[in-house]
């Protein structure tokens, strides 16, 4: 008995320490990546003439931005990424109603791109991811 004792601790702490990047959420546990960054599928840069030409981290990185700004962002407040060498910004526009969905507008640029932004439009829906609808 008195071994127990000693093991719980440890099995609690290793235990809690294997679920601490986990967030419960419905009862059910979920990566801790905010849940509108799978749903945004790539974002505005994936859509880009340099989406595809740009690593796989760095898109995740201006995903991740563009989840922030649409989430978090004041609008006309850039938010900024980096990864790999490349940076850019995401700038929301105010947020609105479209029916009982939030929704926003956002310009992604990638710092050295050829291009002048990439303009899109996301909205939440119900179950709290953002979706890109134009």
């Amino acid at each position: 008995m008195r071994a127990l004792r000693f093991l719980f601790p440890a099995f609690a702490l290793t235990a809690t320490a294997g679920l601490s990047g986990c967030l419960t959420t419905g009862g059910m546990l979920a990566p801790s990546t905010p849940p509108g960054v799978a749903a945004l599928d790539g974002g505005a840069i994936a859509r880009s003439q340099t989406g595809g030409r740009l690593p796989s981290q760095v898109v995740a990185s201006a995903v991740a931005a563009e989840y922030q700004a649409l989430q978090f962002g004041t609008a006309g407040q850039a938010v900024t990424w980096s990864a790999e060498g490349y940076s850019g910004r995401v700038v929301p526009t105010q947020l609105y109603r479209v029916g009982s969905q939030d929704c926003r507008g956002y310009t992604q640029y990638v710092d050295g791109a050829d291009t002048n932004g990439i303009t899109a439009t996301a909205c939440r829906g119900a179950d709290g991811f953002w979706v890109p609808v134009a």
